[in-house]
């Protein structure tokens, strides 16, 4: 099963347009140091929610050997954003991640969070050896 929306990876400058455009109170920082990292921030009470790395952002998170060794994907962060309210779920939004993904993220939270892959993985603990 694919999702709907948007495939592959994006620029960092074009998912903090995404995010500022479409927040709840959400203010994107950049550092002065310029590099391209970002943190975002609530407005209101000035507490730091996450941060997005510099250059291009993959599809999926994924963790790596050498450090930074979580990669966050753009879509894990925007289904982040919108559990915890901080990001308005209309259709740009969900142009971008589909609108299976933003219903899961409304009705099951960080339940049904998206993966490395979009594919279901099977649990196979319950299955036993036939006797």
């Amino acid at each position: 099963m694919l999702y709907a929306g948007r495939h592959g990876s994006m620029s960092s400058g074009e998912l903090e347009h995404v995010i500022a455009r479409n927040s709840q109170f959400l203010a994107v920082v950049r550092t002065g140091a310029g590099d391209g990292r970002c943190g975002l921030y609530d407005s209101v009470s000035g507490k730091y929610i996450m941060g997005v790395q510099p250059g291009r952002v993959p599809e999926y998170s994924f963790i790596q050997e050498e450090a930074p060794r979580m990669q966050r994907g753009w879509r894990n962060i925007l289904y982040e954003l919108i559990v915890k309210g901080k990001l308005v779920p209309n259709k740009t939004v969900r142009r971008r991640l589909g609108d299976d993904m933003v219903r899961d993220a409304m009705d099951y939270g960080f339940q049904r969070s998206p993966r490395n892959t979009p594919e279901p993985e099977w649990n196979h603990s319950q299955l036993r050896e036939a006797s």
